[in-house]
């Protein structure tokens, strides 16, 4: 399942990261979860779960998809990873003509979609519009 829209989020037990900007955060505590690590991918990026946190529970927010390869796809990611240090990022060609950074997580990730791509439109909230 892919997914394009503000506020989607996953959680799993490994994901790839991939982004052409990653930004390093800092450590935070988080309660049921321990010590985590941040990051602040921009510029079309992606995340995909490659192994589903077992039990089938989320952890941190109960709107999170958890199946095996669901994908987010955006323009900007936030990502929390339990770790002890910051992961090493690798650079490889992603498309025709970008390069990207990629990390492969290997334990409790969080990813969010916090500025969705801006082709695809945003959904609808209710409001309605009057537009002549």
């Amino acid at each position: 399942m892919k997914l394009v829209h503000n506020n989607n989020c996953i959680e799993c037990f490994s994901a790839e990261i991939i982004s052409r900007k990653i930004v390093p955060g800092t450590f935070l505590n988080l309660k049921n979860i321990g010590k985590v690590f941040t990051y602040k991918c921009s510029r079309n990026s992606e995340a995909t779960i490659k192994k589903e946190l077992l039990p089938k529970k989320p952890l941190y927010n109960n709107n999170s998809f958890l199946d095996l390869e669901t994908k987010l796809e955006c323009d900007r990611l936030f990502v929390i990873v339990r770790a002890k240090k910051p992961y090493d990022k690798d650079l490889k060609n992603h498309t025709h003509r970008h390069k990207a950074q990629s990390f492969l997580t290997d334990d409790f990730t969080f990813a969010q979609i916090t500025y969705q791509l801006k082709n695809i439109p945003l959904l609808a909230t209710g409001i309605k519009l009057d537009i002549k």
